[in-house]
């Protein structure tokens, strides 16, 4: 465990804010099992898409993006997601039951991450029309 968090520390590059690393061990057991970035799968979609698009739904404002990422993350619903591509690839995520200090963690995570874009994913991202947001 102590390698993958490493190796997240050293791939994922954080932006605006510090993040303990005891977030990450959680988000990492948490999240990823699904969501990943390196390999595609047929559980969730990549971290990567996840920040992509709640950033550019709310223009960049990652204040903006932290709130929808929590509404979300509080209780999933297909009328809550932004994803609404994904859905159709994924179905809606599981509740998880993420305590309030998990979901502002793991927003932040999501939000202010910048996630290194894996070569296969240009190709999955257009190959599913995912950049439409209905």
């Amino acid at each position: 465990m102590k390698k993958i968090i490493t190796t997240l520390l050293l791939t994922y590059t954080i932006l605006q804010a510090h993040i303990d690393d005891k977030v990450l061990y959680a988000f990492e057991a948490k999240c990823m099992s699904c969501h990943d970035t390196y390999k595609k799968n047929d559980k969730a979609p990549p971290l990567v898409a996840v920040n992509q698009v709640y950033l550019r739904l709310a223009d960049g404002n990652f204040s903006k993006a932290m709130e929808r990422m929590k509404t979300f993350l509080t209780k999933p619903t297909k009328e809550k997601t932004l994803m609404k591509p994904a859905v159709k690839l994924f179905g809606v995520m599981p509740n998880l039951e993420l305590n309030s200090t998990e979901v502002e963690d793991f927003s932040q995570v999501l939000v202010e991450t910048e996630f290194e874009i894996p070569d296969w994913f240009d190709g999955h991202y257009k190959s599913h029309e995912l950049n439409k947001t209905e």
